[in-house]
């Protein structure tokens, strides 16, 4: 018979117990590794042992015990173990069948999760050991830290072709579809004629202009076209840019869509657009000899560079050629004549002189952004590396950065006179838990900047430019670069420390951003004499637009990644002593992460950490007979490539 009074004293003992733990709440974080972390809602991280993150899924809202460290009393480390499952968010899971003696899994291949998930015989469906799978979670690991899943959708098998970029689309849920309702908007958008614009008859009409596109020579959603006029202060800098808010209203399907996906993901031989393909790469496109509706930014360049005016309307425009980088360079750097069309000659070379004027007025009063060779992927049939070309910067893209770049300041100082109007890219400098480092560093090195503001505009220019022009510190510049922080989107009017402007907003990507979409959308309502500010986006939503952002650069990263691999482990079973050249990309105490000169391909070479000392604010290893620092060139042997964990690792040659 139940006995009410033991059962009430039991009720009290556990009560107790809870009420002498230090419970919090928060989010369960995964790793690369087996750990964990949970982030309390109080704003700390706490460590989560590898027993306990069997237990639990990235996304998790958990309750915790906390234990803080008493061995270090300057240690604000803490770890925690878990005491209830308040929520999941994770449902489906993405991976590869495995096969372990008697045991049948899914390995699961996502954003920090990678473990293994149990499949019942009855769960297993058709799918066979390698095969790449969608599963639903069926029973949480929490109580035991055995989970189990259910075969939903059988993606393929190694070796079909395409199969990586199938399952990076699923692993980061990548929409690659449009819904009716958006499909009926299209159809509708690209069944009505250019006068059916509401604003049609008030756009300026600069058809008669002369304007080119630059692009890649496979680029289809050209969302910018460049003229110019030479004068007697300098030069009339115009820019086009495309404009899909002409037809697509605030709230629309396609509107939600496109703020959904939030930018084109551009994955190697595939782009997942933010708008479908007909209006990215056709109705707004701003393709030759087609009037298309465009923004116009009008800017007068001063013979030194600097923006004097600038002038915003609505236009109709009709770009005369598609050109590209190479067959530009061509013209300019080795005087093909026959390379671009002959009534491009004279624009070409304007074009050239106004954007050096540009960069030369940044070069004295901002910062200029650390030049990076370009790799084609070439793939194959199977959508696989064929072939890496590596490219060097070259005129054509100068031209390009440098009207972009000015247009996109332009836009920031307009948006600045205009209160919450727009969304800005902002860039505060340096991570804040590597400051008193990094100052450290500059007083012991550097005792001559010591009191610059590394936190203010000024300060962390002056800071970037005299390393710059100190050639012996450029490994030390080469590391501080490594430790600034991302970009955020904000609609406060906050500096780009890492362009050193004051003001910075990007319009120029309209149908590739929905950041460009939106500011396009502003600078029509202020233009018409609204308040932008009524329609700017919560900060919950600019956190999603960014966290998506970050989703789609992390599914490039991660094909981009598993292509390499299989590249890589095809050379070298042909080529297993060939010798490639490397520049020293990271340090770590355990080794150093190369970057491939000729393929642009990350991997680790593993030193011995008893031989070499380690310094971390100087991203330094020395050794008695060896020293390695950033941008050291070295020559390595690939050793070996582990598909399982998409990692490359190098040997000393």
């Amino acid at each position: 018979m139940l006995d009410l009074n033991a059962l009430s004293q039991l009720n009290q003992l556990k009560e107790s117990i809870r009420s002498d733990k230090n419970l919090a709440e928060g989010t369960v974080r995964g790793s690369q590794g087996r750990f964990g972390f949970v982030t309390l809602d109080d704003g700390r991280e706490a460590f989560l042992a590898p027993d306990e993150m069997a237990r639990v899924l990235p996304g998790d809202r958990v309750e915790v015990s906390v234990t803080e460290k008493k061995d270090n009393p300057d240690s604000n480390k803490i770890e925690v173990e878990l005491d209830k499952l308040l929520s999941s968010t994770t449902k489906t899971l993405i991976g590869q069948y495995l096969v372990r003696g008697k045991g049948h899994f899914i390995a699961i291949d996502m954003p920090q999760l990678n473990r293994w998930i149990f499949l019942p015989p009855k769960a297993r469906g058709k799918a066979k050991e390698g095969d790449f799978l969608v599963c639903r979670l069926t029973r949480h690991p929490f109580e035991d830290g055995k989970g189990q899943a259910k075969v939903v959708e059988i993606l393929g098998k190694p070796g079909d072709a395409g199969i990586e970029h199938k399952v990076v689309c699923h692993k980061h849920n990548l929409p690659t579809q449009w819904n009716k309702e958006e499909q009926a908007q299209l159809d509708t958008i690209c069944q009505q004629p250019l006068t059916a614009l509401s604003d049609y008859d008030s756009r300026a009409k600069v058809q008669e202009t002369l304007f080119v596109t630059i692009d890649s020579a496979t680029t289809k959603d050209m969302d910018d076209a460049l003229s110019v006029e030479a004068n007697d202060q300098g030069w009339l800098l115009k820019v086009a840019i495309a404009d899909p808010t002409s037809s697509i209203p605030k709230g629309s399907a396609l509107d939600k869509a496109a703020h959904k996906r939030a930018n084109t993901a551009y994955l190697p031989g595939q782009a997942i657009t933010m708008l479908p393909e007909e209006l990215s790469h056709n109705a707004y496109s701003l393709m030759p000899g087609e009037d298309r509706p465009a923004l116009l930014c009008q800017m007068q360049i001063s013979q030194s560079g600097s923006i004097d005016s600038t002038q915003f309307e609505f236009a109709i425009v009709r770009s005369a050629h598609k050109l590209s980088y190479e067959t530009v360079a061509a013209f300019l750097e080795n005087d093909q004549q026959d390379a671009v069309p002959e009534d491009s000659h004279a624009l070409l070379k304007v074009l050239l002189e106004c954007s050096q004027a540009l960069n030369n007025y940044r070069r004295e009063h901002m910062l200029l952004m650390e030049e990076r060779d370009d790799y084609d992927l070439i793939l194959n049939d199977q959508k696989h590396i064929a072939d890496i070309k590596r490219q060097s910067r070259n005129l054509a893209q100068q031209i390009v950065e440098e009207s972009m770049l000015a247009t996109n300041r332009s836009a920031g100082d307009f948006f600045a006179s205009h209160a919450n109007s727009g969304i800005y890219s902002s860039h505060k400098g340096f991570r804040s838990e590597r400051l008193d480092n990094i100052r450290k560093v500059i007083a012991e090195d550097f005792p001559e900047l010591a009191e610059l503001d590394l936190l203010s505009l000024n300060g962390y220019r002056e800071l970037i430019n005299a390393l710059h022009h100190k050639p012996e510190a450029a490994p030390q510049l080469a590391a501080f670069r490594l430790m600034l922080q991302a970009g955020v989107l904000t609609t406060e009017a906050s500096p780009h420390l890492g362009l050193a402007m004051q003001h910075y907003t990007t319009v120029t990507s309209p149908i590739r951003r929905y950041n460009d979409f939106y500011n396009h959308r502003a600078l029509r309502t202020i233009l018409e004499g609204g308040d932008a500010s009524k329609i700017a986006p919560s900060e919950e939503e600019l956190n999603e637009m960014q966290k998506r952002i970050g989703t789609t650069r992390a599914a490039s990263r991660d094909l981009e990644q598993w292509l390499y691999c299989l590249f890589v482990e095809e050379f070298k079973q042909k080529h297993p002593e060939q010798v490639l050249n490397a520049t020293v990309f990271r340090v770590t105490s355990q080794g150093v992460t190369v970057k491939l000169t000729d393929w642009g391909i990350n991997g680790f070479v593993k030193l011995d950490p008893k031989a070499f000392k380690f310094d971390p604010d100087r991203m330094t290893l020395k050794g008695e007979e060896q020293n390695f620092v950033l941008d050291q060139p070295m020559q390595v042997l690939i050793d070996r490539v582990d598909l399982d964990k998409k990692r490359i690792n190098f040997k000393l040659a």
